[in-house]
């Protein structure tokens, strides 16, 4: 249970969670990155949204709280207990247990024969202990008054705790899952061969478009040959990523609506993620974010060309235009010129 020791930097970088023991006079560092936290979503997905049905417990909450006490997975107490959830002994255990320094050294914590066990008593943990039956009054859809909850019925000591939650769902979509069991199906079967197969052809790469134009204005574009490309658990749609950023490219006649109902996220959100009003729609081709972009670019400074437009320049580099404005110190209706310098980073 994570007690004050955990520890996690920025999630853009390479994330470090620390669980202090005491193994032969040395300490024990769990390390997991990025990578590991998306792979864990993958893999217990499935099961924290059957959770969700059974017991009425955020499949978001459940798998957040999973990376967090088990270093996804890879901590000693979840590798040797496969136990995901910190959770520690108590009067009323009978099973296995194994001992782990915790807040004192060698403190009990209940071990299981599965990682699915583990998920199970989590659950049970939940339900049948009085100090967190108020959990059960929330909106399940809920997670932020979830996250708090359980932080201010003790659940963890450390301070953070709702935070760390609240920033880890919202950095990964993990709320995604929770619309899943909302409508009724797994992880699993909205993946399931539904990914298109790449058309390559003589192995050459394929030239990128001529910028577009909306209203006018200059659009980025991309066909994606020219950005790294990854499999998201959440859409049979193809993802690529820009400044650490994942991305959709639109077909034709998309509309933010309908890329939203694929990669299951709020339509308002992705207008609020690519800077577009309430009448906008994506052109074909257009670089469509589905997570927030970053703060900065290591590019760090961009010489305006002909028909480029402040949005533009925050789509090109996956830096939110609210920060290049702020760099600028400039406003929405600051027009730019050919051969301006644009700061896209302090």
């Amino acid at each position: 249970m994570d007690n004050g020791y955990l520890t996690m930097d920025n999630f853009g970088k390479t994330i470090l969670c620390v669980i202090i023991g005491l193994v032969s006079g040395f300490e024990v560092f769990a390390q997991y990155n990025e990578q590991d936290i998306r792979d864990y979503i993958v893999q217990y997905a499935d099961v924290a949204i059957q959770k969700m049905g059974e017991y009425k417990i955020p499949a978001s909450i459940t798998i957040a709280q999973g990376i967090f006490e088990s270093a996804c997975g890879k901590s000693r107490l979840a590798v040797e207990g496969n136990n995901h959830f910190g959770i520690k002994c108590h009067k009323e255990w009978t099973g296995d247990t194994i001992l782990i320094d915790d807040d004192e050294l060698q403190e009990c914590f209940r071990k299981y024969t599965s990682v699915s066990e583990s998920y199970t008593d989590h659950s049970l943990f939940l339900t049948t202990r009085k100090r967190y039956s108020n959990l059960f009054e929330l909106d399940i859809m809920d997670y932020k008054a979830w996250a708090r909850t359980l932080k201010q019925d003790g659940y963890a000591t450390n301070p953070q705790y709702a935070d760390r939650l609240i920033s880890l769902i919202e950095r990964f979509n993990i709320a995604r899952l929770d619309t899943l069991w909302q409508n009724g199906v797994t992880l699993s079967q909205v993946t399931d061969n539904t990914t298109p197969k790449p058309v390559i052809e003589n192995n050459k790469p394929t030239p990128k478009p001529s910028p577009s134009e909306k209203k006018g204005k200059k659009v980025f574009t991309a066909l994606g040959s020219e950005y790294p490309s990854d499999n998201s658990p959440f859409t049979y749609r193809k993802v690529f990523k820009n400044n650490n950023t994942y991305f959709v490219i639109a077909e034709k006649g998309d509309t933010y609506e309908k890329i939203a109902q694929d990669i299951l996220v709020m339509a308002d959100n992705l207008r609020k993620f690519n800077d577009v009003g309430p009448n906008e729609e994506p052109v074909e081709n257009e670089i469509v974010y589905v997570e927030a972009k970053g703060r900065g670019n290591a590019m760090r400074i961009h010489t305006v060309q002909a028909g480029e437009t402040l949005r533009y320049i925050s789509q090109r580099y996956g830096v939110q235009l609210r920060y290049i404005l702020k760099y600028n110190m400039l406003d929405e209706n600051s027009i730019i010129h050919p051969g301006d310098q644009i700061l896209l980073k302090r």
